[in-house]
C-alpha cells in the first residue's frame, strides 16, 4: 500500500515538472537518426553546430555482454527500457582490449568480446541506438606490469605503484606515450561509427597511497594543464563528440581540491559531454535525513554543475542501478525513478544508469512505470544555445 501512495505522488509529481512536454507540443523522436557531426577546432561561440544525442537517455554494457548474450540482447534491452542509448566498453577498467586493436603496445590486452566492432555500432545505429565508446585511460591494471616505464612507480621500489583505492596500477599521465595510445583508441572507436567517444579515470589517483607514488616522466606542469593537453589532443584527433567521466563529488566541489588535476570548467573548449558519476553508494552519509533522498542527491549535484559550467556542454550523469548503498529508501523502482526525477530537475540532458554486470532488472520494472514518463528530456532553449 505504501508503495503505491509512492508512485501515485511521483506520478502526480511528473505532471508538474519545469520544462515537461506538452501534448500538442512537437517532439523529437527519440529514435531518430543522428548525422550531425561536430567539426574538428571549431570557435563554439561563431561556429555553431547541433550536437548529437544531446539528450540519450541509456546503459552501459560491459563487453563480456556481448560475448556472452550478442548484440540482438542490447537492442531487445533498449526496447525494454524505452532508453536510447549504449555505453560499450572498448578499453574497461581491468585493463582489457574487448577488440582487435592495431594499438600495438595494447595487443597483449585484448580479450576480444565484441568480435567485429564495426558490424556492432552498425546494427545497433541501424535501429536508431545511440553509440558511446567508453575507454578508460590512466587506470589500467595490466600495462604497467608489461611496460613499468610507462607507469606511476613506487616511490622507494623500482616498481609499479598499486592504489590502495582501486587495488590496481596507473599510468603515470605525465608520459606522452600514453595520451598517444589514448589519441588512438579514440580514433579506432570513431573510424567503428561510434556516435561519442566517453573517456573515464581522466585524473590522478587520489587515495591515501598516493603517498608512495612517484611520476617517473614528470616535468613540471600542472596537473590540470596536463589533462587539458590530452583532451585538446584528442579533441582536435575527432570529429564526434568528447565525453568525460567525472566523480560525483567533483559536480559540488569548486576548483580541484582533491588533486584530481580536473578543472572541469576549463575543459569545456575541448569536452562536449560530461557524465557525472552521482551515485547514492558514493554518498552514504551526506543528508541521511532527506526523505526523498535519492532524488534531492542527484538533482543538487546536476543543478551544481550547470551552475558551474553554463549552457554550452551537456551534463549526461551516471544514476545507480545496482542495490548496495541505495540507503533507507531500498533498492526498489521508486529508488531508481527518484533519481532520473532528479536528474531532469536539476537540468540535466537525458541519463545512463550503470550497473557493472549490466543487470539491469529494477530498472526495466521502473521504465515500466511512472519513470518511463518522466525519461524523455526535452530540448529546451537553454540546450538549442549551446553553441
Amino acid at each position: 500500500m505504501r508503495f503505491a501512495v509512492v508512485v501515485a505522488a511521483l506520478m502526480l509529481g511528473i505532471v508538474a515538472f519545469p520544462g515537461a512536454p506538452k501534448a500538442d507540443e512537437p517532439q523529437r523522436s527519440a529514435r531518430a537518426p543522428r548525422t550531425e557531426r561536430r567539426q574538428p577546432n571549431r570557435d563554439p561561440l561563431r561556429d555553431p553546430v547541433p550536437l548529437a544525442g544531446q539528450r540519450a537517455t541509456g546503459v552501459y554494457l560491459p563487453g563480456v555482454y556481448f560475448r556472452r548474450l550478442g548484440t540482438d540482447a542490447a537492442l531487445a534491452l533498449v526496447e525494454r527500457t524505452h532508453t536510447d542509448a549504449v555505453v560499450i566498453d572498448l578499453k574497461d577498467g581491468a585493463g582489457r582490449v574487448t577488440y582487435e586493436t592495431e594499438v600495438e603496445v595494447l595487443k597483449p590486452q585484448v580479450v576480444n568480446y565484441l568480435g567485429n566492432p564495426r558490424e556492432v555500432v552498425s546494427t545497433l545505429k541501424e535501429r536508431g541506438v545511440y553509440t558511446i565508446a567508453r575507454i578508460t585511460c590512466f587506470a589500467d591494471p595490466q600495462m604497467p606490469e608489461r611496460e613499468p616505464e610507462r607507469s606511476i612507480k613506487h616511490i622507494r621500489r623500482d616498481e609499479p605503484w598499486v592504489s590502495w583505492g582501486t587495488g590496481g596500477t596507473w599510468l603515470d599521465p605525465y608520459n606522452r606515450e600514453n595520451h598517444a595510445m589514448i589519441e588512438e583508441l579514440a580514433k579506432e572507436a570513431q573510424s567503428f561509427g561510434f556516435d561519442e567517444i566517453q573517456l573515464d579515470y581522466v585524473r590522478f589517483p587520489v587515495d591515501d597511497g598516493v603517498q608512495y607514488a612517484r611520476y617517473p616522466a614528470e616535468d613540471g606542469t600542472e596537473r590540470p594543464a596536463l589533462l587539458i593537453e590530452l583532451l585538446q589532443r584528442i579533441d582536435r584527433a575527432l570529429t564526434i563528440p568528447v565525453g568525460v567521466d567525472v566523480f560525483g563529488l567533483s559536480a559540488y566541489r569548486d576548483g580541484d581540491p582533491s588533486g584530481l588535476g580536473q578543472d572541469l570548467e576549463a575543459w569545456v573548449d575541448h569536452v562536449e559531454v560530461y557524465s557525472p558519476m552521482l551515485y547514492i553508494n558514493s554518498m552514504r552519509s551526506w543528508h541521511r535525513d532527506v526523505e526523498d533522498r535519492s532524488r534531492f542527491l542527484v538533482e543538487s549535484g546536476v543543478a551544481r554543475l550547470r551552475e558551474r559550467l553554463g549552457p554550452r556542454p551537456v551534463i549526461r550523469p551516471f544514476l545507480q542501478a545496482f542495490a548496495r548503498g541505495a540507503g533507507h529508501e531500498g533498492f526498489n523502482p521508486t529508488f531508481i525513478t527518484r533519481q532520473i526525477v532528479g536528474a531532469k530537475r536539476g537540468g540535466a540532458d537525458g541519463f545512463l544508469m550503470w550497473h557493472p554486470g549490466a543487470r539491469y532488472s529494477m530498472f526495466r520494472r521502473a521504465m515500466q512505470g511512472p519513470a518511463r514518463r518522466v525519461a524523455p528530456f526535452p530540448i529546451e532553449e537553454r540546450a538549442e544555445q549551446r553553441y
